[in-house]
């Protein structure tokens, strides 16, 4: 693999390992200004956040719900500034363990991620919290 295909794997894993240790300022070091980021959500749409400071706050809230939140990388594969990333996530909710599989797909260019999508099953998720009386 070209130097040039392997950064935007590399910018991936630089920000996943500064996500598994709770380092958000690291972590927006390699987003773009105007990142866009689309998650699961209430509705069959999802939500899309759009910015750093967007994303930001995305992320601190997500710490303070979820501490010792971890992902465990699965497998990794890229194409160009593509990524795509098959994780287990690993978090306490409430004094609770959680576990669940996701996907995350990565747009890099220039060093910079510009688009993330994260694919769950929040359905899946809001029940076991629900039966475990957390949500």
């Amino acid at each position: 693999m070209s130097d040039a295909m392997s950064r935007p794997v590399e910018i991936v894993r630089t920000v996943l390992a500064a996500l598994n240790r709770g380092d958000v300022e690291t972590a927006l070091r390699y987003c773009a200004e105007d990142i866009v980021l689309w998650a699961p959500g209430p509705s069959p749409a999802g939500i899309e956040l759009r910015g750093k400071e967007a994303l930001r706050a995305f992320l601190e809230a997500s710490e303070r719900t979820w501490p010792d939140s971890w992902a465990a990388v699965q497998r990794m594969v890229s194409e160009g500034e593509e990524v795509a990333v098959e994780l287990v996530a690993t978090a306490t909710h409430a004094g609770e363990r959680v576990t669940q599989p996701m996907a995350a797909f990565f747009t890099v260019r220039d060093g910079l991620i510009v688009r993330q999508a994260c694919y769950f099953d929040l359905a899946g998720l809001l029940a076991l919290l629900r039966e475990r009386g957390i949500a």
